[in-house]
């Protein structure tokens, strides 16, 4: 008889064992919704169990949240990261986020996705220089920017074909690194 890895309370995400994460694995701007794709993919978590973790009161992780009702201190305590991390990471004073996902290929190749993305008055990625999609590439279906357990169990991926929204899967988590070049330009766009 094998004992399981990781041992879960059934309403609450506490691991009793531990679970992964490390704040050097947040990149400047990074979407909430990224930096939790991160968490789940690490500790192979189900959109499910981690949406209904991300306020205080009840959330039904089917219907899902927009990025900016999460509670910021709960999802910066879950993740180990600062309220700062998480803040800019919902974007909540941008008032031309898109509705749906936006991405990079490149960027998500990378295992990143910025808030910078979001915003409709950018239609380039600050780091590539190349247009962003709302689309998958494969399905041609856009993602609702919802924090919901369909969008949560796929990291990466599109919600409806699973297919990845990059060119392949993104790197273990360590090499994930933007470089000072990289940074700049997302700082840039992100407070331009």
């Amino acid at each position: 008889m094998s004992l399981p890895i990781l041992m879960l309370d059934q309403h609450v995400l506490n691991p009793r064992v531990g679970y992964v994460f490390h704040r050097r694995w947040v990149q400047p701007y990074e979407s909430v919704v990224c930096m939790l794709w991160k968490f789940a993919r690490t500790n192979r978590l189900a959109g499910y169990f981690l949406g209904k973790q991300l306020r205080a009161n009840p959330v039904d992780p089917y219907l899902g949240l927009a990025p900016g009702d999460i509670e910021i201190p709960i999802v910066a305590r879950l993740l180990g990261v600062t309220q700062r991390s998480v803040r800019e990471g919902m974007d909540a004073a941008a008032l031309d986020g898109c509705r749906f996902l936006r991405y990079c290929p490149r960027c998500m190749s990378l295992g990143y996705h910025t808030v910078v993305h979001q915003r409709e008055r950018h239609d380039r990625c600050p780091i590539h220089r190349e247009p962003l999609l709302a689309a998958c590439r494969h399905c041609g279906e856009a993602s609702a920017y919802r924090l919901d357990a369909q969008l949560l169990d796929a990291p990466f991926r599109c919600r409806q074909c699973r297919r990845y929204y990059g060119s392949n899967a993104p790197p273990p988590l360590q090499c994930t690194a933007l470089t000072r070049e990289r940074r700049i330009a997302v700082t840039r766009a992100a407070i331009g």
